[in-house]
């Protein structure tokens, strides 16, 4: 059997040390464009940082933290989980934004300008058509849209996919890694240019249903619903479910999603959590007005199945498929005993990511999507 060109890492130790040890000598080759990894919150961050930095040195290396792993064993909690772009088919630029909060077009337009700048300086095969972007943004910034909005209007064609980091459904802080050290407020954003073929996707499992949400009191900066329907949210969202409000629950909101329909197609707006006022706090982005429909989850694992299925078809067996999956899609899998049929798909296909607080997709920040990009082989010489 022919050896992946993509080389995969993954440790479940717990010494940071060992886990950078063990990540190098996974990952590392000469002439590597970039290494990436994705790890749990866990960790002690500051000394996975030292020790990682001491391994690879000068070599790039981004990151981020995650609410669950995803390597080729498929999924895993506590771990780091991570893979590597060898330059002879990968040409790769990364940049780091510092301070999400202040972010502009301008600036946005200036980055991506001179992250593609520097990437014609050393391309595989033309940058139109053979090139992605993947992001990692601090998943508690609130502040994906407008980042993402700004990203993309500058990318033009080049599609754009990534995901929120996440701090194992704690929610205190999301942290990104890029060269050397974790950062909060800040998001990596990592150019892609190959010779291989890819394939950028979402997709979510989810039937649509009838109940309908308005939003009648927010604040949308906070992402917090304060009224649906005029009635106090967390009430309103337990009775169109049918589940007491004491009783909801992170499954609850896994089983209950609701969205809002653009254009025939269903976009979800995860629930992170109700608040001693009964308001909800949101994944996603919400604004007063908005109307939610309630919604249902369909076969998962036919659905992934059926996914991962085309995108084989379209690029041939994947040397790797970069994955953002949404927490609630692991909460549902585990709660409905789907975990190890999960698991073993994405071992099939190669999956390596993490479960995510949002995912990217072009300008969208969503939820409850598998969304990525998957890499196929390069053309025999």
């Amino acid at each position: 059997m022919r050896q992946s060109i993509i080389k995969t890492a993954y440790s479940c130790n717990k010494s940071p040390e060992s886990v950078a040890a063990e990540l190098y000598d996974g990952l590392y080759e000469e002439n590597l464009a970039c290494a990436v990894f994705f790890c749990s919150a866990e960790y002690d961050l500051p000394a996975l940082s030292k020790a990682l930095l001491s391994y690879f040195g000068d070599i790039t290396l981004v990151g981020c933290t995650s609410a669950g792993e995803i390597s080729l064993t498929g999924y895993t909690e506590g771990t780091v989980t991570g893979f590597a772009f060898p330059s002879k088919y990968f040409s790769v630029e990364t940049a780091l934004i510092e301070n999400l909060f202040a972010f502009s077009f301008s600036e946005a337009q200036t980055l991506i300008a001179d992250l593609l700048n520097s990437l014609e300086g050393h391309l595989i095969a033309p940058l139109e058509g053979n090139s992605f972007v993947f992001s990692l943004l601090d998943g508690l910034s609130i502040r994906e849209e407008l980042v993402l909005n700004a990203l993309d209007s500058a990318l033009g064609d080049i599609p754009l996919v990534g995901g929120s980091a996440g701090d194992d459904l704690h929610f205190k802080d999301t942290y990104v890694f890029y060269n050397g050290k974790f950062y909060n407020n800040a998001a990596v954003i990592v150019a892609v240019n190959t010779c291989c073929p890819f394939k950028a996707f979402s997709s979510h499992h989810l039937e649509v249903g009838n109940e309908k949400l308005v939003v009648t009191r927010a604040n949308p900066e906070s992402r917090i619903v304060y009224e649906l329907n005029a009635e106090p949210a967390a009430l309103e969202y337990s009775r169109v479910i049918g589940i007491p409000l004491k009783e909801i629950d992170i499954q609850s909101f896994a089983h209950n999603p609701i969205g809002v329909n653009i254009n025939d197609k269903c976009f979800i707006r995860s629930i992170q959590k109700i608040n001693d006022d009964l308001s909800l706090t949101f994944y996603c982005a919400i604004d007063e007005g908005i109307v939610f429909t309630t919604c249902k989850p369909g076969e998962i694992i036919l659905h992934l199945e059926k996914l991962l299925t085309d995108i084989e078809a379209s690029i041939g067996k994947p040397e790797v498929i970069i994955g953002f999956d949404c927490v609630m899609r692991r909460v549902e899998a585990m709660h409905l005993g789907l975990f190890d049929k999960m698991s073993s798909l994405f071992r099939k296909y190669r999956v390596i990511g993490f479960d995510t607080y949002g995912e990217h997709l072009h300008s969208m920040h969503l939820n409850y999507t598998f969304t990525g990009v998957a890499v196929g082989g390069p053309a025999p010489r």
